[in-house]
Protein backbone atom coordinates (compact mmCIF):
# COMPACT_ATOMS: atom_id res chain seq x y z
CA UNK A 1 0.00 0.00 0.00
CA UNK A 2 1.35 3.41 -0.95
CA UNK A 3 1.77 5.59 2.14
CA UNK A 4 2.81 9.09 3.03
CA UNK A 5 4.73 9.47 6.27
CA UNK A 6 5.03 12.49 8.52
CA UNK A 7 7.80 12.67 11.14
CA UNK A 8 6.67 14.75 14.12
CA UNK A 9 8.98 16.16 16.77
CA UNK A 10 7.64 16.85 20.27
CA UNK A 11 9.75 18.89 22.66
CA UNK A 12 7.78 17.59 25.65
CA UNK A 13 8.38 14.00 24.57
CA UNK A 14 12.07 14.77 23.99
CA UNK A 15 12.44 16.18 27.50
CA UNK A 16 10.89 13.02 28.97
CA UNK A 17 12.88 10.62 26.82
CA UNK A 18 16.23 12.34 27.41
CA UNK A 19 15.78 11.69 31.13
CA UNK A 20 14.97 8.05 30.42
CA UNK A 21 18.08 7.81 28.23
CA UNK A 22 20.24 9.23 31.02
CA UNK A 23 18.91 6.58 33.40
CA UNK A 24 19.60 3.85 30.85
CA UNK A 25 23.16 5.13 30.40
CA UNK A 26 23.76 5.08 34.14
CA UNK A 27 22.45 1.52 34.46
CA UNK A 28 24.52 0.36 31.51
CA UNK A 29 27.69 2.00 32.84
CA UNK A 30 27.32 0.24 36.18
CA UNK A 31 26.78 -3.12 34.47
CA UNK A 32 29.62 -2.54 31.98
CA UNK A 33 32.14 -1.62 34.65
CA UNK A 34 31.24 -4.72 36.65
CA UNK A 35 31.62 -6.94 33.58
CA UNK A 36 34.88 -5.23 32.55
CA UNK A 37 36.48 -6.10 35.89
CA UNK A 38 35.73 -9.75 35.16
CA UNK A 39 37.19 -9.51 31.64
CA UNK A 40 40.43 -8.06 33.04
CA UNK A 41 40.96 -10.88 35.55
CA UNK A 42 42.12 -13.82 33.39
CA UNK A 43 45.55 -14.21 31.83
CA UNK A 44 45.40 -14.70 28.06
CA UNK A 45 47.77 -16.98 26.14
CA UNK A 46 48.41 -14.50 23.35
CA UNK A 47 47.82 -10.87 22.46
CA UNK A 48 45.19 -11.80 19.85
CA UNK A 49 43.05 -13.53 22.49
CA UNK A 50 43.16 -10.45 24.72
CA UNK A 51 42.21 -8.15 21.84
CA UNK A 52 39.35 -10.49 20.85
CA UNK A 53 38.01 -10.45 24.43
CA UNK A 54 38.05 -6.65 24.44
CA UNK A 55 36.31 -6.50 21.06
CA UNK A 56 33.66 -8.98 22.18
CA UNK A 57 33.07 -6.93 25.33
CA UNK A 58 32.57 -3.68 23.39
CA UNK A 59 30.01 -5.30 21.09
CA UNK A 60 27.65 -5.84 24.04
CA UNK A 61 27.07 -2.18 24.95
CA UNK A 62 25.26 0.68 23.24
CA UNK A 63 26.52 3.69 25.14
CA UNK A 64 29.91 2.61 26.52
CA UNK A 65 33.20 1.18 25.29
CA UNK A 66 36.30 -0.05 27.07
CA UNK A 67 39.65 1.50 26.17
CA UNK A 68 41.42 -1.82 26.57
CA UNK A 69 45.20 -2.05 26.53
CA UNK A 70 47.00 -5.37 26.24
CA UNK A 71 49.84 -5.66 28.75
CA UNK A 72 52.35 -8.54 28.55
CA UNK A 73 53.22 -10.47 31.71
CA UNK A 74 56.91 -11.28 31.86
CA UNK A 75 58.80 -13.80 33.97
CA UNK A 76 62.34 -15.17 34.15
CA UNK A 77 62.85 -18.75 33.13
CA UNK A 78 64.24 -19.80 36.53
CA UNK A 79 63.40 -18.73 40.07
CA UNK A 80 65.83 -16.72 42.15
CA UNK A 81 68.22 -14.00 41.12
CA UNK A 82 68.57 -13.85 37.35
CA UNK A 83 72.01 -14.20 35.82
CA UNK A 84 73.69 -11.33 34.10
CA UNK A 85 72.29 -10.72 30.65
CA UNK A 86 69.18 -12.89 31.20
CA UNK A 87 66.01 -11.54 29.63
CA UNK A 88 62.51 -12.27 31.03
CA UNK A 89 60.12 -14.05 28.74
CA UNK A 90 56.44 -13.31 28.09
CA UNK A 91 54.22 -15.86 29.86
CA UNK A 92 50.85 -14.27 29.20
CA UNK A 93 48.82 -11.15 28.52
CA UNK A 94 46.28 -9.21 30.51
CA UNK A 95 43.82 -6.40 29.80
CA UNK A 96 43.84 -3.01 31.48
CA UNK A 97 41.87 0.17 30.89
CA UNK A 98 38.55 1.73 31.82
CA UNK A 99 34.99 1.96 30.55
CA UNK A 100 34.12 5.29 28.95
CA UNK A 101 31.04 6.80 27.33
CA UNK A 102 30.72 5.93 23.64
CA UNK A 103 29.75 9.31 22.16
CA UNK A 104 28.62 8.02 18.71
CA UNK A 105 26.21 5.56 20.34
CA UNK A 106 24.74 8.23 22.62
CA UNK A 107 24.32 10.72 19.77
CA UNK A 108 22.64 8.09 17.61
CA UNK A 109 20.15 7.36 20.41
CA UNK A 110 19.44 11.07 20.88
CA UNK A 111 18.59 11.55 17.20
CA UNK A 112 15.42 9.47 17.54
CA UNK A 113 14.19 11.01 20.80
CA UNK A 114 10.97 13.03 20.78
CA UNK A 115 9.99 11.83 17.31
CA UNK A 116 7.15 9.66 16.07
CA UNK A 117 5.76 8.78 12.64
CA UNK A 118 2.24 9.34 11.33
CA UNK A 119 1.27 7.38 8.21
CA UNK A 120 -1.65 7.87 5.82
CA UNK A 121 -2.72 6.35 2.52
CA UNK A 122 -3.93 9.79 1.40
CA UNK A 123 -1.15 10.68 -1.02
CA UNK A 124 -2.53 14.10 -1.92
CA UNK A 125 -0.71 16.59 0.30
CA UNK A 126 -3.25 19.30 -0.49
CA UNK A 127 -6.26 17.15 0.42
CA UNK A 128 -4.62 16.19 3.71
CA UNK A 129 -1.75 18.53 4.61
CA UNK A 130 0.75 17.73 7.34
CA UNK A 131 -0.95 20.02 9.87
CA UNK A 132 -4.29 18.28 9.31
CA UNK A 133 -2.68 14.85 9.75
CA UNK A 134 -1.33 15.87 13.14
CA UNK A 135 -4.61 17.51 14.15
CA UNK A 136 -6.64 14.41 13.24
CA UNK A 137 -4.21 12.23 15.20
CA UNK A 138 -4.32 14.34 18.36
CA UNK A 139 -8.11 14.75 18.12
CA UNK A 140 -8.66 11.02 18.62
CA UNK A 141 -7.02 11.19 22.05
CA UNK A 142 -4.35 8.69 21.04
CA UNK A 143 -6.93 6.03 21.90
CA UNK A 144 -5.35 3.38 19.68
CA UNK A 145 -1.99 3.48 21.47
CA UNK A 146 -3.69 3.71 24.86
CA UNK A 147 -5.96 0.80 23.98
CA UNK A 148 -3.10 -1.47 23.01
CA UNK A 149 -1.06 -0.74 26.16
CA UNK A 150 -2.30 -4.04 27.55
CA UNK A 151 0.16 -5.80 25.22
CA UNK A 152 2.98 -4.62 27.50
CA UNK A 153 1.27 -5.96 30.60
CA UNK A 154 3.22 -9.01 31.88
CA UNK A 155 -0.09 -10.62 32.86
CA UNK A 156 -1.13 -10.70 29.19
CA UNK A 157 1.82 -12.97 28.23
CA UNK A 158 2.06 -11.42 24.76
CA UNK A 159 5.69 -12.53 24.47
CA UNK A 160 4.60 -16.18 24.69
CA UNK A 161 2.49 -15.90 21.52
CA UNK A 162 4.32 -16.65 18.29
CA UNK A 163 2.75 -16.86 14.84
CA UNK A 164 4.70 -17.53 11.65
CA UNK A 165 1.96 -17.97 9.06
CA UNK A 166 1.03 -14.56 7.50
CA UNK A 167 -2.64 -15.54 7.37
CA UNK A 168 -2.72 -16.25 11.09
CA UNK A 169 -0.92 -12.99 11.85
CA UNK A 170 -3.53 -11.08 9.82
CA UNK A 171 -6.33 -12.95 11.58
CA UNK A 172 -4.88 -12.10 15.00
CA UNK A 173 -4.57 -8.42 14.06
CA UNK A 174 -8.19 -8.43 12.87
CA UNK A 175 -9.39 -10.00 16.12
CA UNK A 176 -7.35 -7.59 18.23
CA UNK A 177 -8.59 -4.61 16.22
CA UNK A 178 -12.18 -5.75 16.66
CA UNK A 179 -11.63 -6.30 20.38
CA UNK A 180 -10.17 -2.82 20.72
CA UNK A 181 -13.18 -1.36 18.86
CA UNK A 182 -15.59 -3.07 21.27
CA UNK A 183 -13.43 -1.97 24.18
CA UNK A 184 -13.51 1.67 23.02
CA UNK A 185 -17.26 1.60 22.36
CA UNK A 186 -17.96 0.18 25.82
CA UNK A 187 -15.84 2.86 27.45
CA UNK A 188 -17.55 5.58 25.40
CA UNK A 189 -21.03 4.28 26.25
CA UNK A 190 -20.29 4.22 29.99
CA UNK A 191 -18.80 7.71 30.00
CA UNK A 192 -21.74 9.16 28.04
CA UNK A 193 -24.22 7.48 30.39
CA UNK A 194 -22.43 8.84 33.46
CA UNK A 195 -22.47 12.35 32.01
CA UNK A 196 -26.11 12.19 30.87
CA UNK A 197 -27.28 10.91 34.26
CA UNK A 198 -24.95 13.22 36.21
CA UNK A 199 -23.41 10.26 38.01
CA UNK A 200 -19.87 9.27 38.97
CA UNK A 201 -17.98 6.13 39.90
CA UNK A 202 -14.89 5.86 42.12
CA UNK A 203 -11.52 5.89 40.35
CA UNK A 204 -8.32 4.15 41.46
CA UNK A 205 -7.85 6.75 44.20
CA UNK A 206 -11.48 6.38 45.35
CA UNK A 207 -12.33 9.82 43.97
CA UNK A 208 -15.48 10.38 41.89
CA UNK A 209 -14.99 10.47 38.12
CA UNK A 210 -17.13 10.56 34.99
CA UNK A 211 -14.31 9.35 32.73
CA UNK A 212 -13.24 5.92 34.01
CA UNK A 213 -11.24 3.61 31.79
CA UNK A 214 -12.85 0.31 30.91
CA UNK A 215 -9.79 -1.47 32.21
CA UNK A 216 -10.43 0.02 35.65
CA UNK A 217 -14.07 -1.06 35.38
CA UNK A 218 -12.89 -4.60 34.67
CA UNK A 219 -10.80 -4.45 37.84
CA UNK A 220 -13.84 -3.27 39.79
CA UNK A 221 -15.70 -6.36 38.58
CA UNK A 222 -12.99 -8.77 39.73
CA UNK A 223 -14.15 -11.20 42.39
CA UNK A 224 -17.68 -11.82 41.07
CA UNK A 225 -18.78 -15.45 40.96
CA UNK A 226 -21.72 -17.40 39.57
CA UNK A 227 -23.48 -19.80 41.94
CA UNK A 228 -25.22 -22.65 40.12
CA UNK A 229 -27.52 -25.03 41.99
CA UNK A 230 -27.85 -28.38 40.20
CA UNK A 231 -30.59 -30.86 41.06
CA UNK A 232 -31.11 -34.14 39.19
CA UNK A 233 -28.58 -33.06 36.60
CA UNK A 234 -30.35 -29.78 35.85
CA UNK A 235 -29.41 -26.24 36.78
CA UNK A 236 -32.30 -25.03 38.92
CA UNK A 237 -30.81 -21.76 40.18
CA UNK A 238 -28.11 -19.38 39.00
CA UNK A 239 -27.11 -16.32 40.99
CA UNK A 240 -24.33 -13.71 40.92
CA UNK A 241 -22.35 -13.44 44.14
CA UNK A 242 -20.52 -10.40 45.53
CA UNK A 243 -22.49 -7.81 43.55
CA UNK A 244 -22.10 -4.42 45.18
CA UNK A 245 -23.94 -1.12 44.57
CA UNK A 246 -21.19 0.15 42.25
CA UNK A 247 -21.59 -2.99 40.11
CA UNK A 248 -25.35 -2.49 39.87
CA UNK A 249 -24.82 1.18 38.99
CA UNK A 250 -22.42 0.40 36.14
CA UNK A 251 -24.56 -2.44 34.81
CA UNK A 252 -27.61 -0.19 34.83
CA UNK A 253 -25.73 2.46 32.85
CA UNK A 254 -24.54 -0.07 30.27
CA UNK A 255 -28.07 -1.25 29.54
CA UNK A 256 -30.28 -4.34 29.65
CA UNK A 257 -28.12 -6.53 27.41
CA UNK A 258 -25.17 -6.27 29.79
CA UNK A 259 -27.47 -6.69 32.79
CA UNK A 260 -28.71 -9.98 31.31
CA UNK A 261 -25.12 -11.26 31.18
CA UNK A 262 -24.95 -10.72 34.95
CA UNK A 263 -28.34 -12.38 35.57
CA UNK A 264 -30.05 -9.05 36.36
CA UNK A 265 -33.44 -8.36 34.80
CA UNK A 266 -34.30 -5.07 36.48
CA UNK A 267 -32.46 -2.73 38.80
CA UNK A 268 -33.88 -2.55 42.28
Amino acid sequence: MAQRWLIVFSQAAYDREIKTLAKSQAREQEAAEKQWRKVCQPVFNCQEDAEAACKQFNQRWKYHQASGEVTPITQYAHPGRPSAGAEPGVVGYTLTGEVKEFAPGVEEAKRSLGKFILATNEMDGQALPAAAMLENYTAQGISVERGFRFLKDPLFFADSLFLKNPGRIMALIMIMGLALLIFALGERQLRLALKQNNQTVPDQKRKPTQTPTLRWVFQIFEGLHVLSVILDGRVTTRKMLNLRPVHLQILGLLGPHVQTCYLIKTLQ
